[in-house]
């Protein structure tokens, strides 16, 4: 129900049989509002003071339970009228009234003890996977890359303090309903991380795309979804179909961990939408912590993309990202290297070719001199190129392999004054 007058009235008539007169009544609510409340015409309590304005309004709890007097209560009809303002609310809210309810009368913070609990229980998980990579990285058995994991365990463990801040913390309801808006935006930048981590993981090519649309899905979410609360669970959807959407090529290229990792996303995004505020309350800290620490320990484990190593003939290596697996490969063994979209296939003397999550730019800047792109979509090592020939649609490259690669218009000039000016070329020209 929204609240859209200065002052909202509700009224109600509450049927008591006549040996449930003696039982003890409370008008308990939880409500974005100031409320004042009238049994039977007297006025029994309010929480803060409604006003027919700004100034004249004194905000009051979010939750409220107010006893009714025993003297009051009387067999059969008694009326119950409920008066409310909300010009306290700084942003809009569909539904300010959670709830209205008149019966024995409950003991706010127990009750608040008892819903939070749960909460405060699985914080414990993300709360001791910070605390222990926390001290190895500090030890020195662990390296930096694990710190957009830990970043993310931190702001997980903040979101969780926030949400079972109610414990301590009495709210008015316009800082109630900060808190509801810092735990939507928590969840936003906590999923578009996990996002980011996963496609730097296993799709680096298309960390951009798949973020930037993950953004705008979750603000069109916002937009279009009413409640604080069914917005977060919304930001959290489209955050695991995110984190699946970045997983699926490695899992399509059959990667275990990324197959592990689209099947718990699109499964917790499923529990999401069915549990609806109890996967909120409970199950996304255990899940933000667990992809978190997963995809961090992959981060700590995989080689350092480029780094160079040496084997024993001297000759450095480099290393290739296929998702997240790495390919350390001696830069004489490439024969030439195909663009694939985002993808660079790499074709070896040993006949074998290797599917790499890169582009064909990117990897041309990790390999040494001795590379050089004919076209568009092909690179070659020069010292497997054994002439030029004419094809039908140009200039071709022959290769030692056997194979034949078009010459692209753009890059024929360069390859032409390689070959006319440099010791390879000389060798095929003699």
């Amino acid at each position: 129900m929204t609240l859209t007058l200065p002052v909202t009235t509700l009224s109600t008539v509450v049927s008591i049989s006549p040996d449930e007169v003696d039982a003890p009544l409370s008008v308990d609510i939880d409500a974005m509002a100031s409320a004042e409340v009238h049994w039977n015409g007297s006025l029994i309590g309010r929480n803060g003071v409604p006003g027919a304005d700004r100034a004249s309004e004194t905000p009051g709890l979010y939750s409220a339970s107010i006893p009714v007097p025993q003297r009051l209560v009387r067999p059969g009809h008694n009326r119950v009228t409920i008066r409310l303002s909300a010009h306290h609310r700084w942003f809009p809210v569909g539904q300010p009234i959670h709830r209205l309810s008149i019966g024995p009368p409950r003991d706010p913070e127990a009750y608040t003890l008892r819903h939070y609990l749960p909460t405060l229980m699985t914080l414990v998980v993300p709360a001791c996977a910070l605390l222990l990579l926390g001290g190895l990285l500090f030890i020195g058995r662990i390296g930096r890359s694990v710190l957009p994991a830990m970043t993310i365990l931190v702001l997980v463990v903040v979101q969780g303090l926030i949400e079972v801040s109610k414990i301590a913390i009495p709210y008015a309801y316009p800082w109630h309903l900060a808190r509801l808006m810092a735990l939507t935006v928590l969840t936003a930048v906590v999923g578009l991380l996990l996002v980011a981590q996963t496609c730097r993981v296993f799709l680096p090519s298309r960390i951009r795309m798949v973020g930037g649309g993950a953004a705008v899905a979750m603000a069109v979410a916002v937009l279009t979804v009413s409640g604080l609360d069914r917005q977060a669970l919304a930001v959290l959807v489209v955050a695991l179909l995110a984190v699946a959407a970045g997983a699926a090529p490695a899992t399509m290229r059959r990667d275990r961990r990324a197959a592990m990792l689209f099947v718990a996303a699109v499964l917790l995004a499923l529990w999401a939408c069915r549990a609806r505020q109890d996967f909120l309350d409970t199950v996304y800290y255990v899940a933000a912590a667990g992809a978190a620490i997963a995809l961090g320990l992959i981060a700590v484990l995989r080689p350092v993309q480029g780094n160079a190593t040496r084997v024993p003939g001297g000759e450095p290596t480099v290393t290739l990202r296929d998702g997240a697996r790495h390919h350390v490969i001696l830069p004489s063994q490439i024969v030439f290297l195909k663009a694939d979209d985002d993808y660079c296939t790499i074709h070896l003397t040993d006949g074998r070719d290797i599917m790499v999550t890169m582009t064909l730019k990117t990897v041309l800047a990790l390999l040494p001199t001795g590379f050089m792109r004919i076209h568009r979509s092909h690179a070659i090592n020069v010292r497997h190129l054994s002439g030029t020939q004419a094809g039908p649609g140009g200039r071709a490259a022959k290769l030692s392999s056997g194979e034949t690669l078009p010459i692209g218009r753009t890059y024929a000039a360069d390859l032409r004054a390689f070959v006319e000016n440099s010791a390879v070329g000389a060798a095929f020209n003699s």
